[in-house]
């Protein structure tokens, strides 16, 4: 893996150490950026990212050999390789080459990518948006207050990217480092002023974003996910508290203090800080429900004297808070609270957000990505309030490699649904044996459920067996990768509005099938 300059100028090392605490060295060109020390690299810096001392010896005598003019490496191999790095041993003599430690070479190789591309961040106003569950969400809705205030913009997240010219998916919530300065390259070519990029925890953990300033980084929650990365929820949350230090000085952070975890860490950020809640909760940026059925909500939106009605088809509290800080980005930004109300409400739907299907029904069927137990809970808790019938939930494991998880959301359905069906999901951890036992294992009452795991046929089931006033959420994703390879198939959209518009199972051949 390794990325030249785009425009053919060399970068000072220099620019690519920037704060990283490193021993002096000599400030060199290079116009080319490596982690495979295999590859030729004249005139080019390697990144070693190796994980032994051995491995990292190897790495630096063949990026020496490779034509490198130095190379960053771990600070943890400083001690084991200080004896090959005598100026006796010929690895830093004759040509040149020299090695330089830092904290984590992941973060020189990210800020490198971007400089090699003229740091078309610095071209844009960055909006880094992070949290537990809601980042896709907020982001839809933060564009559609900025496109209302007549700003164009660039969007990177789970549900793909918009370059400012044409939407495409993506593999990863957060590219790699080379990637996303392509992506933020392609914005400033096509003018956007204003780019939107959710940044996931593994993103933070590997610096992707090394070399990134937000003008405004908005945090929705912080909660439990991703332990078969970071192994417990404390580190979690350290690792999503990193983003801020990616904010500068002058930039906004837009925080939802009624979530507890998030309220508690305010105090380690240091830039200027607004934060929403839900009334009677004592904030910046507040909202008052006013009413709120199956087919949507309506809240006031208060900060300080001004107030303004929204009316919005998403139902939902999570949906509300992401609403509030949208509206809060956009008063630290001077756009008008009534600009910014427009904009939320154009927003009439997120795709797999709380999605309503209507195809003329009596009863009501909702797609959400509800990835965790608490997101499930949040979305079965929201359906409750908006009906008057029985709640059935098609629930599939969660997406990721987290077991920790299933048995949480099998239990969050449970205590929530009237009906549960688990089935597959459209990912394939989701259809393997396992996944399924660890989701009943969940259930006090297992015998209670209805496991259906062909995902059509549980999907038929629960939309057959709804009366009029119930519900149906159906949890699962659009999009199945294998690898790094998105496979096309129908999503749940398309085949639930086929069998309500037909009211018969629909024939074509699914992924699922």
């Amino acid at each position: 893996m390794s990325i030249q300059s785009k425009f053919g100028i060399p970068v000072a090392l220099s620019i690519l150490l920037e704060g990283e605490d490193v021993a002096p060295y000599r400030d060199v060109t290079v116009s080319l950026c490596g982690s495979d020390p295999s590859e030729p690299l004249p005139n080019g810096l390697y990144v070693c990212g190796a994980d032994s001392a051995d491995a990292a010896l190897a790495g630096l005598k063949a990026a020496k050999a490779s034509g490198a003019e130095a190379a960053v490496v771990s600070n943890d191999f400083e001690a084991a390789l200080a004896p090959e790095l005598d100026a006796g041993n010929n690895l830093e003599s004759e040509t040149g080459f020299q090695t330089i430690f830092v904290d984590d070479p992941r973060s020189v190789y990210a800020r490198a990518c971007q400089a090699f591309y003229g740091f078309p961040g610095k071209k844009l106003k960055l909006i880094g948006i992070t949290g537990t569950a809601g980042k896709s969400s907020l982001s839809y809705i933060l564009g559609g207050v900025l496109a209302q205030a007549g700003q164009k913009i660039g969007l990177i997240g789970s549900l793909g990217v918009y370059d400012g010219e044409k939407f495409s998916p993506l593999a990863e919530t957060t590219p790699k480092p080379e990637d996303l300065a392509v992506l933020l390259q392609k914005m400033v070519d096509a003018g956007c002023v204003c780019a939107l990029v959710e940044v996931s925890s593994l993103a933070l953990e590997e610096k992707r974003i090394a070399g990134l300033e937000f003008d405004a980084v908005c945090l929705t929650n912080l909660r439990r996910d991703h332990l078969d990365i970071h192994r417990t929820v404390n580190q979690y949350r350290r690792v999503k508290m990193q983003i801020f230090s990616y904010l500068k000085s002058t930039g906004v952070a837009i925080c939802n203090v009624d979530d507890r975890v998030t309220d508690a860490a305010l105090h380690l950020i240091t830039q200027p800080t607004l934060t929403v809640g839900i009334q009677p909760t004592q904030c910046d940026v507040s909202g008052t429900p006013v009413e709120r059925n199956a087919s949507g909500q309506t809240f006031y939106i208060v900060a300080g004297s001004d107030a303004c009605p929204i009316h919005t088809n998403i139902v939902g509290k999570e949906h509300m808070y992401n609403c509030l800080e949208a509206a809060a980005l956009a008063i630290a930004w001077n756009i008008d609270l009534k600009v910014a109300a427009r904009g939320i409400e154009r927003v009439s739907y997120i795709p797999g957000r709380m999605e309503r299907i209507d195809c003329g029904q009596p009863f009501g069927v909702y797609l959400d990505r509800a990835n965790s137990p608490e997101s499930l809970t949040a979305a079965l808790e929201t359906l409750k309030r908006v009906s008057t019938g029985s709640l059935y939930c098609v629930l599939a494991s969660p997406e990721d490699r987290d077991r920790s998880k299933r048995p949480l959301v099998g239990r969050a359905a449970e205590t929530n649904a009237d009906y549960t069906i688990v089935t597959s999901g459209n990912n394939l951890e989701s259809q393997k044996e396992e996944a399924f036992e660890d989701v009943l294992r969940g259930f006090e009452k297992p015998e209670k459920v209805n496991v259906i795991k062909n995902r059509a046929d549980a999907i038929v089931w629960a939309l057959s067996h709804a009366s009029p006033d119930d519900s149906v959420l159906i949890v699962g994703q659009d999009v199945c990768t294998v690898g790094d390879v998105n496979v096309n198939f129908v999503p749940d959209r398309e085949f639930i509005k086929h069998w309500l518009y037909e009211n018969q199972p629909c024939v074509e051949t699914f992924w699922y099938n």
